[in-house]
């Protein structure tokens, strides 16, 4: 007895899109806490880099304050003070800071993340 002229090509195609839809699950569960981490640690070093200059009176008092937090966060093993540049003007401070973080994606597929901040604040 045959049925309709359905030969089971719908059911194929949605388990390979379930399929697609779980692997793209998985790899924004495992790779969105990095950029997370990453756009948190961006906004700290925004307001780091508003500080004012009579609290930071040079450069290496804001590196000081940017690796603390990169202590606390714990990404010393990422970050370290070579790859901080701050550049304090009477009106502005700039900050650059670049870093690699590795990460997995899916199981056997590993990536390693480039991350760049640059910050540009008025001094107040």
């Amino acid at each position: 007895m045959r049925g309709n002229g359905e030969r089971g090509a719908a059911q194929l195609s949605s388990i390979l899109s379930l399929i697609a839809v779980v692997a793209l699950a998985l790899a924004a569960w495992n790779v969105g806490p990095l950029y997370f981490d990453h756009y948190d640690f961006q906004d700290k070093v925004n307001e780091i880099c508003r500080t004012p200059k009579y609290k930071a009176r040079t450069d290496e008092v804001i590196i000081d304050m940017i690796m603390k937090e990169v202590r606390e966060r714990r990404l010393g093993e990422y970050i370290g003070r070579g790859n901080i540049q701050v550049s304090t003007t009477e009106t502005s401070r700039q900050i650059n800071l670049y870093y690699e973080r590795p990460g997995k994606v899916l199981p056997g597929w590993d990536r390693t993340f480039v991350f760049e901040i640059k910050s540009d604040q008025p001094l107040i």
